[in-house]
């Protein structure tokens, strides 16, 4: 994928990665390959655009939201750093990638967090793809080298363990960050909201 300056993402080749780097990827990748109606196909995205697209809650459900419920200073041009420090100070970890084009961020949450996900963050544009029937959620997930702008990234590559993001802890930051919003004064000025 390239920007309209003809800048392609900056990929980190296989080659260059330390041996147990090399692992954690290939595990990652194996990873999400499980989340693929066809590693075949998925592979062919991922070498030809950037991004597969993988079947949400086989191995992962997706928390999706725009960046406002994050905080009212992030713009749609927010950048890579901007986002990593908002994620980091809220101490939400596990994987995470960003679209951009939308802007989204989308958090990889165990399968089936879709089913008891509160409908309360609906109105901010916050919304859980998962797989629970009759709607089967696809989602378009970067290549594990694409982390940096332009087109879709990663903020937080999975590790190869398995771990998510807790959807517990994340609801409970969105919320917190939901309510302090609504204050009939605004927002609490200096207040870090950490759950």
């Amino acid at each position: 994928m390239h920007a309209a300056g003809g800048r392609q993402a900056p990929l980190v080749p296989l080659h260059t990665l330390h041996s147990e780097d090399r692992q954690r990827r290939a595990a990652a990748e194996a990873w999400l390959y499980r989340a693929a109606t066809s590693r075949q196909v998925a592979g062919v995205e991922w070498a030809d655009q950037g991004i597969a697209l993988l079947t949400a809650g086989i191995v992962w459900d997706a928390v999706r939201l725009p960046y406002g419920p994050l905080g009212a200073d992030l713009e749609r041009d927010a950048d890579p750093d901007q986002l990593g420090r908002r994620l980091h100070e809220l101490q939400v970890a596990g994987p995470v990638f960003c679209d951009p084009y939308r802007p989204f961020l989308y958090f990889l949450v165990p399968p089936g967090t879709e089913q008891e996900w509160p409908r309360s963050l609906d109105r901010l544009g916050v919304a859980c793809l998962g797989g629970t029937r009759p709607y089967v959620h696809h989602v378009g997930v970067p290549r594990l080298d694409r982390i940096s702008p332009p087109g879709p990234y990663w903020l937080s590559v999975p590790d190869g363990t398995g771990q998510l993001v807790d959807p517990r802890h994340l609801y409970q930051v969105l919320q917190a960050r939901a309510d302090d919003a609504a204050r009939p004064d605004g927002p609490a000025t200096g207040r870090r909201v950490i759950a």
